[in-house]
C-alpha cells in the first residue's frame, strides 16, 4: 500500500522531533519561570538591548525585540550575528555607558558568527546573555548569564521544537519581567496554558499535509504582521530550506504594493493573523484569493482556529507546528527528503 503524505511526514526524523514541541515548551517555561533574577536586571537596567542570531535564530531574536519593545517600553532590536560582527557601529547606539546587552541567540550554543560574537562583547564590556539547547556548549560558557531550554535540542538539520521552545522560554522571561502591569501578567499565565492548549498546535498541523498535497503550488506567499512578521520569517525559511519551494514573506498589507502582482491560480497564501489588526489583514488574503490564489489562514478566529483568547504573543509559539508540518510535507510532495536539506548542516562553522 502506498503511503500517504501524512504518513510520509510522519516518517521523518524532523517530525517526530517537532511533534515533542508541546513538552519542549513546557520545559521551556519552567525554565523561564526559574531563571536566574541577573539576566532581569541587566535587561531591565539597560538603555538599549540587542538581540541576535543567524537564520532561524535571527527570526526569533525578531520576536523577542518586538515583545521587549511591545511590554517593557523599552528600547530593543534584533540584528544577525554577521551585521554585529562586521558593522557594530552601525547597530550598537552610543550611550552613557557605551555598553549594551546583547542577547545571543544560537540552538547548538556552536556556531561560529554566535560563539565570536559573544567572546567578542564581553571583551568589549557589553552583557551577554547567552539562549540555546546546549547547557555546555561554547557560547553558554562564554556569556555572561545564559538561558537553556532544557528539551530543545534535537537531531534534525532544521530547527523545530528549538524554535517554538526558546521562543517560549524568551517570551516568558519578558513576560515576568513585565509583571508589574495587567498585560504582563496576562501574557505570563496565556504562556503557561500554552501546555493546555497545545491541541491547538497539533490539530492545525495534522491538517497541513492535505494543504500540500492539494496542489503542484508554483509559489507560496507567507503573511505575517507586528510580531508574527518574524514567524512568517521562519516559515519562509523552513519551505525554502527543505522543500526549495519559491517563498516569499511580506507583512500584509506591504503585499499590496507590488508584490501582488504574482497572485495567479497555483499560488498558496499562507496568512499568519494574530492580533487586532487581523481584520485589516484578512482583506488582503482575501483579495488574492479573488485574484485565483488559494489561502490557508491559521488565526484565533479563522478557519483554522489557533490560541483563541490569548494574548497575541502567546499566540506565537503555537503557529510553528503547522508551519513546520506545512514545510515538510510540500518538501516530501516536491520529491525533496527534509531530514536531508540539500547544501545544509546543523551547525554553521566558518573558517576562522
Amino acid at each position: 500500500m502506498t503511503e500517504t503524505l501524512a504518513e510520509r511526514v510522519a516518517g521523518t526524523t524532523t517530525w517526530r522531533e517537532a511533534a515533542t514541541s508541546g513538552h519542549a515548551v513546557r520545559d521551556a517555561l519552567e525554565a523561564a519561570r526559574t531563571a536566574p533574577a541577573e539576566i532581569a536586571d541587566v535587561l531591565l537596567g539597560a538603555d538599549q538591548v540587542i538581540y541576535a542570531g543567524a537564520g532561524s535564530s535571527y527570526y526569533l531574536a525578531q520576536a523577542a525585540a518586538w515583545a521587549h519593545r511591545e511590554m517593557l517600553g523599552r528600547p530593543a532590536l534584533a540584528a544577525p550575528l554577521s551585521e554585529l560582527l562586521l558593522r557594530p557601529a552601525g547597530v550598537i547606539s552610543a550611550g552613557p555607558t557605551g555598553t549594551r546587552p546583547i542577547v545571543v541567540i544560537s540552538r547548538s550554543g556552536s556556531t561560529s558568527e554566535a560563539v565570536a560574537l559573544a567572546a567578542w562583547a564581553v571583551g568589549a564590556g557589553h552583557p551577554v546573555i547567552g539562549v540555546t539547547c546546549r547547557p555546555d556548549s561554547p557560547l553558554a560558557n562564554v556569556a555572561s548569564l545564559r538561558l537553556v531550554s532544557p528539551s530543545g535540542d534535537e537531531a534534525a538539520i532544521v530547527m523545530t521544537r528549538s524554535f517554538t521552545s526558546m521562543l517560549a522560554l524568551m517570551l516568558r522571561v519578558i513576560a515576568g519581567m513585565a509583571a508589574v502591569s495587567e498585560g504582563g501578567r496576562r501574557l505570563a499565565a496565556d504562556l503557561d496554558a500554552l501546555p493546555e492548549r497545545w491541541s491547538d498546535a497539533t490539530d492545525a498541523a495534522a491538517l497541513a499535509p492535505g494543504i500540500a498535497g492539494a496542489a503542484e503550488w508554483s509559489r507560496i506567499v507567507v503573511l505575517g504582521g507586528g510580531p508574527a512578521f518574524a514567524i512568517a520569517s521562519e516559515a519562509g525559511l523552513k519551505l525554502t530550506e527543505t522543500g526549495r519551494a519559491p517563498t516569499d514573506v511580506y507583512q500584509p498589507l506591504e503585499f499590496r504594493h507590488g508584490p501582488m502582482s504574482v497572485i495567479e491560480p497555483g499560488v498558496l497564501v499562507l496568512g499568519l493573523l494574530t492580533d487586532d489588526a487581523s481584520t485589516d489583514e484578512a482583506k488582503v488574503v482575501r483579495e488574492a484569493m479573488a485574484l485565483g490564489a488559494s489561502a490557508w489562514i491559521l488565526g484565533p478566529a479563522d478557519a483554522v482556529p489557533i490560541g483563541a483568547g490569548l494574548h497575541p504573543l502567546a499566540r506565537l509559539p503555537l503557529l510553528l507546528p503547522p508551519i513546520q508540518s506545512l514545510a515538510l510535507s510540500i518538501a516530501i510532495a516536491r520529491g525533496c527528503d527534509p531530514d536531508v536539506p540539500r547544501h545544509l548542516d546543523q551547525v554553521v562553522l566558518l573558517d576562522p
